[in-house]
């Protein structure tokens, strides 16, 4: 890391010897320019696997319901809504004078219309929706109403329903969010520019355009922002901050996020649950925190992150603690007295990723475990590693859901999110009550039972909730953090 900077802070006194700007057009013309470290996998609310993307698409579409920065969900598109009390029947009256993008009004029958095309088409990519589908009996309009009417309860209640609807013409569609797509260029930047018939545009700040500019890496982010090519730099690398320059300011914020070190327990060795037991011990989560975010982050027992406090199981981070001798007596009981060989496949473009990768392997090696670190690019991992499973390890962070539900029922052994290949009867017996519990503090109690099973279980080992750190322009104002993993462009104002 100290030879990065090093490099860095060269390259930097050459540009801006070179003239390099600190105040820029973009202050002057109300557009912002946000770095992104890779490109979109789909533009589409329907399709799109990379959560990155979600960070642009949040702001061109929008769900009957949406998610404020407090974690409450409110009407959007919807002017109200009622739950049966068998909770499932789902009654939204949708607003009137809503426009899509390209003009045309928001009606019950187009917002079936969205609904039917993803449970209609066959979008193999889409994973997010999938449950939906499977549970969804119909859907169906009545006047000014759309009824959703579902087979068994929802896991995930009203949190369902923040999906975007959008409106299909030919190969274009359209949202009702407060920026529209301009334009797209692969490799170089997603250009939004500002709905001006927006519904809510009296809550909107003062920013026209938005360029997300794809940097892939952190150091080329970080020159982009010295010389004012770039306003704000989201999930900074802790490094990095002493970086940003007199032209910058730093925010932070607790982040629902779970890094976790992945675990294909479906391949050898790693289907043997004491091989994935001495993983567990050899792990230093605390070193890992110190060495890859320089102490920005929190210790993580099990797949919630410790920030929603109400249901995450602290117990889970006394399971297994550092141990190197257990890590080897482990392995000799597995059958590997003289240690093994691993594979783990990191996604280049996220440098904390990278960075944890490389103290794992450190830290593994000590109980004999010999780790082959091979980075792949991010379009390269989404189709091998989480979709075809062709892995032994990687290191990746799952952002927390807007329900919890979304969060744990990945390791279903059936869920198609299940790129661990985790399998636990025990475990999917709890997911399944889980939506039948209507009492919040019974459901707090299955949700920390479920993550102590999968903890226990080792169904992967997971590391830390990295602190949310975004660099910004100091005539930036207004940027919030969500529970989710957006982008709020508008909530943004550019200081005059």
């Amino acid at each position: 890391m100290k030879k990065k900077i090093f490099a860095l802070l060269m390259m930097l006194i050459m540009l801006v010897g070179c003239g390099g700007k600190s105040e820029k057009e973009t202050t002057t013309t109300n557009k912002v320019v946000v770095r992104v470290s890779q490109d979109p996998d789909f533009l589409d609310p329907h399709q799109y696997v990379a959560a990155a993307t979600g960070e642009i698409l949040f702001n061109i579409f929008e769900g009957l319901l949406k998610m404020d920065s407090n974690g409450n969900i409110y009407p959007a598109i919807a002017e109200s809504y009622t739950v049966s009390e068998d909770a499932l029947t789902y009654t939204f009256k949708i607003k009137k004078g809503i426009l899509f993008q390209n003009g045309v009004e928001v009606t019950p029958e187009l917002v079936k219309a969205s609904y039917d095309r993803f449970l209609l088409k066959d979008f193999p990519t889409n994973l997010s929706t999938t449950e939906f589908k499977k549970n969804i009996d119909y859907v169906k309009v009545n006047g000014e109403e759309v009824i959703f009417k579902f087979k068994k309860v929802s896991g995930e209640g009203i949190a369902a329903f923040l999906d975007g609807i959008v409106y299909e013409d030919g190969e274009k569609i359209y949202g009702t969010g407060p920026y529209y797509l301009d334009s797209y260029m692969p490799g170089e930047k997603v250009t939004l520019k500002r709905f001006k018939d927006y519904w809510a545009n009296e809550k909107i700040g003062n920013v026209e355009e938005v360029d997300f500019r794809i940097i892939k890496d952190e150091q080329g982010a970080i020159i982009a922002f010295q010389v004012g090519e770039v306003d704000i730099i989201p999930r900074l690398l802790v490094g990095y901050i002493d970086m940003i320059g007199e032209n910058g300011k730093i925010e932070k914020g607790e982040q629902n996020m779970v890094q976790l070190l992945a675990l294909n327990n479906a391949v050898e060795p790693l289907d043997n649950l004491k091989v994935r037991q001495a993983i567990q011990y050899a792990v230093d989560k605390k070193e890992i925190i110190e060495g890859a975010t320089l102490g920005e982050g929190s210790v993580s027992g099990g797949a919630i992150s410790p920030s929603v406090k109400s249901i995450y199981n602290g117990e889970t981070e006394n399971l297994y603690k550092t141990d190197i001798e257990k890590a080897k007596a482990l392995l000799k009981e597995a059958g590997y007295p003289n240690g093994l060989k691993i594979k783990l496949r990191a996604p280049a473009n996220y440098q904390l990723h990278v960075d944890t990768a490389q103290i794992i392997k450190e830290q593994l090696i000590k109980a004999g475990i010999e780790v082959e670190i091979e980075e792949i690019e991010w379009g390269t991992w989404l189709s091998d590693v989480y979709k075809n499973r062709n892995y032994q390890m990687t290191v990746i962070g799952f952002e927390g859901k807007p329900s919890p539900y979304a969060t744990v029922d990945r390791y279903i052994t059936k869920d198609p999110r299940n790129m661990v290949n985790f399998s636990n009867k025990d475990y999917d017996e709890v997911l399944e009550k889980i939506p039948y519990e209507i009492d919040q503090e019974e459901q707090g109690k299955l949700y920390k039972e479920a993550q102590y099973i999968l903890t226990e279980n080792v169904g992967s080992v997971f590391l830390q909730a990295p602190n949310y750190i975004v660099a910004l322009n100091k005539n930036i104002e207004g940027f919030k953090i969500y529970p989710i993993y957006v982008i709020d462009i508008g909530s943004l104002s550019i200081k005059k």
